[in-house]
């Protein structure tokens, strides 16, 4: 039974160069997304404005206690809890649907790179990072599967171990040899029961936990 299946390609080096990608554009890669789902509902004067970079910028989340983008910083800021599922406040955004996940990572990456109105370079470092550390995982809650990231600041084998609310470990796989930089590996739930999980990744000495909501499979009535 395949269970877990790697998402990137598994390089067996001690040292990777940076590599460059090109840095988000607001004007013609974000502003389009608040364009076409947003602005109808948050394009006025008051409350959260997304009908243009400064009113974004200047908008403020008052449950959040700060500005709905904080640049440099996807995790902390408003805008980003919520377009993801199970936001802290509220109910997911927008409403009536949801965003595509590859909008939702392109609006990550342009916070995660300072928020900037006009990209800074056409192309940035992406470097390695100094720490171990786990990002999460999307979509959660989640059935039957969920994509969990995590960073790796240098080459190692990894083992992923899920543990109901018991604490009682339910799921044990070694990941293998990872290579150093950004990773994500895909969770599949067969045969577990809808509830909490706690996960943990370790490598080495070091390791990182989250929670995981497995909820019930939807089932669509037939005439």
């Amino acid at each position: 039974m395949k269970v877990f299946k790697s998402v990137l390609t598994l390089l067996c080096i001690a040292f990777i160069s940076p590599q460059t990608v090109a840095q988000v554009d607001y004007a013609s890669q974000i502003q389009p997304i608040f364009n076409a789902n947003c602005t109808s509902c948050h394009g006025g004067n008051g409350g959260v404005n997304l009908s243009s970079f400064n009113a974004l910028m200047s908008s403020n989340g008052n449950n959040y206690g700060s500005n709905v983008v904080v640049p440099g910083d996807p995790d902390a800021s408003g805008l980003v809890d919520k377009i993801e599922p199970s936001p802290q406040f509220g109910n997911r955004m927008p409403t009536g649907g949801q965003l595509q996940q590859s909008d939702i990572d392109l609006i990550r990456q342009w916070i995660s790179e300072g928020a900037n109105e006009v990209a800074t370079s056409s192309e940035i470092d992406v470097q390695i990072p100094e720490s171990f550390r786990l990002i999460g995982n999307y979509p959660n809650p989640f059935n039957p599967s969920t994509t969990i990231a995590y960073l790796m600041p240098e080459a190692g084998t990894v083992t992923l171990t899920v543990y109901d609310v018991l604490g009682r470990s339910v799921r044990k796989t070694a990941l293998g040899l990872q290579s150093a930089g950004e990773q994500k590996i895909e969770f599949e739930a067969e045969k577990l029961a809808t509830g909490i999980y706690f996960y943990r990744l370790q490598m080495v000495s070091k390791s990182s936990g989250k929670t995981l909501s497995l909820m019930p499979v939807l089932l669509t009535a037939t005439s």
